[in-house]
C-alpha cells in the first residue's frame, strides 16, 4: 500500500531518484501519506465518534490496555482468535465508515452479514 501511495523511482543509472510509476498521491494531487497515516486517521474519527478506546484498539489488533483492566489472553486469544473482538470492532468501523460517507457526501450503506446475500460455502 505504500508504495501504491509513494510511487516508484529510478535506483540506479543516470535516473536514480526519478519517479518510475507515479503514486496514487502524485496522481490525485494529494500531499503525501502513509498507511499508518490513515490507521491514526481512523483512530482519531472513532475516538471524535465516542468509541471506548478499548473498542478502538482492537480494531487497530492492540493488546489491551490497563485502563480497560481487561485481562490479556493467551497467544491463542491474542493472535488466532478473533471472534470476540469482531462485535466491537464491527461497531466501531461501521461508526467510522459512516462518518466518512457523511463527510465526502455518499449515502449509508449495510454493514456485511445484514440484508446481503451470504456466499455458499
Amino acid at each position: 500500500m505504500a508504495t501504491a501511495l509513494r510511487g516508484t523511482e529510478y535506483a540506479h543509472g543516470k535516473r536514480k531518484g526519478q519517479i518510475k510509476t507515479p503514486g496514487i498521491c502524485v496522481l490525485l494531487g494529494l500531499k503525501p501519506f502513509t498507511p499508518h497515516d490513515l490507521r491514526r486517521t481512523a483512530a482519531t474519527l472513532a475516538g471524535d465518534l465516542g468509541f471506548d478506546d478499548a473498542w478502538i484498539a482492537k480494531c487497530l489488533d492492540h493488546t489491551a490496555s490497563k485502563k480497560s483492566e481487561q485481562v490479556v489472553p493467551t497467544v491463542t486469544g491474542k493472535v488466532y482468535n478473533h471472534s470476540k473482538r469482531m462485535k466491537e470492532k464491527r461497531a466501531v468501523l461501521d461508526g467510522v465508515a459512516a462518518e466518512l460517507r457523511r463527510i465526502i457526501g455518499q449515502a449509508p450503506v449495510n454493514s456485511i452479514g445484514q440484508d446481503r446475500p451470504r456466499l455458499a460455502a
